[in-house]
């Protein structure tokens, strides 16, 4: 049967998609021009179904995302002789609170790690199964604190990054009240650009955002702390928005 101009989907006359566009194409023959131009609005038409449900995805891991536990507590005496103390959630114990939730609402994440010799780069991906992703970045000089050696400071910075940007990544701006506070010179200027790129996404569906998420009008000094939170809290608020 052919495909007509509109598709009866539950009873109700619909658009037909770029897809069932191009089949009729293809069934008159049309010129190869037009129909290229037909397969990159599916193309595009693809993407945007797969950002949606990115989007919806996220939402339900925000709704059924467990409080992560601080397991791990700190205590170490500062170079002015006083004593610091927290506690935090490892990178280890994070992956095994959230890992149930992510399979359910199929979403998965990885890092690319780009180590040049003055600076390391963490990028965490997270994908949904329909295809879309979203990429958090931190960049910072080795963690040589504590008389580590090169390849410890490496891996230190690389797991403190790796822990952060899979928190800011995901909204989980609760998982550490307190940044470590031996925690490695990071780039806070990349911090910025990832903020702004979620602020100006996020003033196109919602102008009230504008005034209280502009870094200029914040009340506190622009610290990485505070943009790996204001990170996670532009993450849950952009889903929220995405699938209204």
């Amino acid at each position: 049967m052919e495909t007509t101009a509109l598709e009866k989907q539950n009873g109700q006359l619909t658009a037909p998609t770029p897809g069932h566009l191009i089949e009729m194409a293809i069934n008159k023959d049309l010129d190869i021009e037009k129909l290229a131009k037909l397969m990159e609005m599916q193309k595009e038409y693809q993407a945007a179904q797969a950002r949606k449900a990115f989007f919806e995805a996220f939402t339900e891991f925000q709704t059924k995302s467990p409080e992560l536990r601080k397991s791990k507590e700190v205590s170490f005496t500062t170079s002015n002789g006083g004593t610091t103390k927290y506690s935090y959630a490892p990178l280890a114990d994070i992956v095994r609170q959230i890992k149930e939730t992510c399979r359910d609402c199929g979403l998965s994440y990885r890092w690319e790690i780009k180590d040049s010799k003055e600076v390391i780069e963490v990028t965490c991906i997270i994908t949904h199964s329909d295809g879309h992703s979203e990429r958090t970045t931190m960049s910072a000089s080795p963690d040589a604190s504590g008389s580590k050696n090169p390849i410890q400071a490496r891996g230190s910075a690389i797991e403190y990054m790796k822990r952060y940007t899979l928190i800011g990544a995901l909204g989980l701006s609760t998982a550490d009240s307190d940044i470590d506070a031996r925690m490695p010179e990071l780039d806070i200027d990349k911090l910025h650009k990832n903020y702004m790129e979620l602020y100006n996404e996020i003033i196109q569906l919602d102008k009230s955002f504008i005034s209280p998420g502009d870094p200029d009008n914040w009340q506190a000094d622009r610290t990485p702390d505070l943009y790996i939170k204001a990170i996670g809290k532009a993450r849950q608020l952009l889903a929220k928005l995405k699938v209204r």
